[in-house]
């Protein structure tokens, strides 16, 4: 779902290029299209066999998805390959996401902390090392590079 919601962000707006109000647009469709969503996994949670929380979300995701299309231009788009029928896809994606996050129960969404705690420890403890490693390696062959290219200039001189 995030990966969905970051597509759209990607390809709807350009941090000083995106007009202010385009900007804002973009949040409150967003915004819609995930209350929506929620909604619809809510009610079906709630009440599996009734229809008229649905008649609501399901049409105010519609109208929240129509509006990224019609009212907000692409700031981007791919030049190669790029996820076809934006903003349809990825916002179907969010709602699916949602509505099976919903449908999961308390204990999914413990171990699913579980794991991301125990990622976040690996991380501090190993993976930020092992960036900040690699960045300082980086910087020293870029400095022993240029050494060399000034060394070779002046023996050609």
């Amino acid at each position: 779902m995030m990966m969905a919601v970051a597509l759209l962000v990607r390809r709807y707006y350009v941090r000083e290029v995106t007009p202010g109000i385009n900007q804002l647009k973009l949040v409150i469709f967003l915004l819609v299209i995930i209350a929506s969503s929620m909604g619809t996994s809510a009610y079906w949670g709630l009440r599996p066999n009734g229809w008229v929380g649905y008649v609501v979300t399901i049409p105010l995701w519609f109208l929240g998805t129509m509006g990224i299309s019609i009212f907000l231009p692409q700031q981007r788009t791919p030049k190669v390959w790029g996820v076809p029928l934006v903003p349809w896809l990825p916002s179907l994606s969010v709602a699916i996401n949602i509505f099976l996050m919903g449908s999961l129960g308390t204990p999914a969404f413990i171990r699913f902390g579980i794991c991301t705690v125990a990622m976040l420890v690996y991380y501090i403890l190993v993976g930020v090392h092992a960036t900040y490693d690699m960045a300082h390696q980086q910087q020293k062959l870029d400095a022993l590079k240029v050494k060399n290219e000034d060394e070779d200039k002046e023996e050609k001189a």
